[in-house]
């Protein structure tokens, strides 16, 4: 039972509001129809779409060898738990993926960054494709 109005019996338990929100709109929602955006040009984001299909595809294919043979994911984690950073590339580089991630390790798994080559001057720096595995 709410007390409140039996000891205040003409009182709101809320402060009344000083505006009607649907007669006179939310002050405190801004005006959008009058923003002004730049011209669009998907050159770049197009760009970006095309060098992440690459680097999508060298991660399926890496991804598909830890997958699918036992042998090779051992070999994998023993090398990088030992932080033997040769042996790991030259691992990943047996797959035969075109572009070579940046490898890192945890304790507790791998992280693999794939990046734009530095060839392609326009698709420089345009995206990163992050991927963390665990083992433990």
């Amino acid at each position: 039972m709410n007390y409140y109005y039996f000891y205040y019996p003409n009182r709101t338990p809320y402060p009344p509001v000083s505006y009607h929100p649907y007669v006179y709109g939310n002050p405190h929602q801004h005006n959008i129809t009058n923003r002004q955006f730049p011209s669009v040009d998907p050159g770049m984001f197009m760009n970006s779409a095309k060098e992440l299909e690459v680097m999508m595809h060298s991660a399926s294919v890496l991804l598909s060898k830890m997958a699918q043979s036992r042998p090779f994911s051992y070999e994998l984690m023993t090398a990088a738990q030992e932080s033997q950073v040769e042996k790991v590339q030259s691992l990943i580089k047996t797959t035969g993926i075109t572009l070579q991630p940046k490898v890192e390790y945890t304790p507790s798994g791998l992280r693999l960054t794939f990046e734009a080559p530095p060839e392609n001057n326009a698709a420089a720096n345009c995206c990163t494709l992050s991927l963390k595995l665990r083992w433990s």
